[in-house]
This record gives C-alpha cells, sequence and structure tokens, in this order.
C-alpha cells in the first residue's frame, strides 16, 4: 500500500480523508457517501514502480455532481505525485457499460486542475469482447525514466488494442 500524508491531503479545502481499514483512503460526502481511494501495485512500466489507482463509490446509489468529490480525489492525486515519481496507471470500470462516461470525467477534472506542463499522460482505448477498455498513464515530467515509461506504456497499449507485438 502506498502510504500518502493525510496532513497534506487534509490541508486543503476538501472533504476528510482517512486511512481505509481495508487499505486505501476513504472519504464521505455531505450526502453520505463513501469513496475509497487506493492505489495497487502494477507490473512496472519502464522499469519504475507502477501503481492501479482506483476509485470505488461504496453506495451504488446515483449522486448529484459533488466539486468537493472532485477536489478530494485531485488532493490525493497530487499527494501521491508530490511523495512518489512512481508512475500511475489508470483503468476505467466496465462493469455498468459507464466506462466512457468514467474515462471523460476523470480526464476533465485532471485536465481542468493538472499543470500540463507537470505531467505526461498517454492514454488507450479499444473495445474487448463489447466492452470499452480505457487505460492511460500519467507520469510525473520529472521522472528520469519518462521515455523509457512512455515507450514501454506504447508498446503495451499497441500489444493489447492491436492483439499485435
Amino acid at each position: 500500500m502506498i502510504y500518502l500524508s493525510l496532513d497534506g491531503i487534509n490541508k486543503q479545502d476538501v472533504y476528510y480523508v482517512m486511512i481505509s481499514p481495508q487499505g486505501g483512503y476513504i472519504f464521505e460526502t455531505d450526502k453520505g457517501i463513501h469513496y475509497t481511494i487506493s492505489f495497487e501495485e502494477e507490473n512496472p512500466f519502464g522499469g519504475c514502480e507502477t501503481y492501479q489507482f482506483i476509485i470505488e463509490k461504496r453506495e451504488r446509489a446515483r449522486s448529484a455532481h459533488d466539486p468537493k468529490v472532485e477536489q478530494t480525489i485531485l488532493a490525493i492525486l497530487n499527494q501521491f505525485f508530490l511523495e512518489n515519481l512512481d508512475v500511475l496507471l489508470y483503468m476505467c470500470d466496465d462493469s455498468d457499460g459507464r466506462e466512457a462516461n468514467r474515462n471523460r470525467l476523470f480526464f476533465s477534472w485532471f485536465n481542468k486542475n493538472a499543470d500540463p506542463n507537470r505531467f505526461t499522460i498517454r492514454t488507450a482505448n479499444a473495445t474487448v469482447e463489447g466492452k470499452g477498455f480505457y487505460a492511460a498513464i500519467i507520469v510525473e515530467n520529472r521522472n528520469p525514466l519518462l521515455e523509457t515509461i512512455i515507450a514501454d506504456f506504447e508498446m503495451t497499449a499497441q500489444v493489447l488494442t492491436a492483439g499485435k507485438p
């Protein structure tokens, strides 16, 4: 598990974030919706530690737009990159057919709030067995392995999306 500074996250104007008993980070919205944010270790890209970024909404009920959810998730991501030069792997859940919406929402948040000179993002998407598959890596530009990481991701994405080496 990745341990991030809760003080660093919570000093921003966000929902109060705690360590989840199951691992990761948890917060509750004003409407009583619980989110768990976690980082699961993946196979390295370009020789760099890689963590899959997971956002899980505990309650299945639909909820209205809440800008503090966006701010809280971005505060956790910001803390991750302040403390690590690791690769962040983002993949969308396809369990309910809304993966394209999730992908657009996440990247609209990220692109609206992140310094474009700070990060390199590479994306891949494909339809596999009738389901949309969306993946991306986010790497801070100060990572000394940036070019190798990008090349490794692009090769992997080509294999996954085209079915060819």
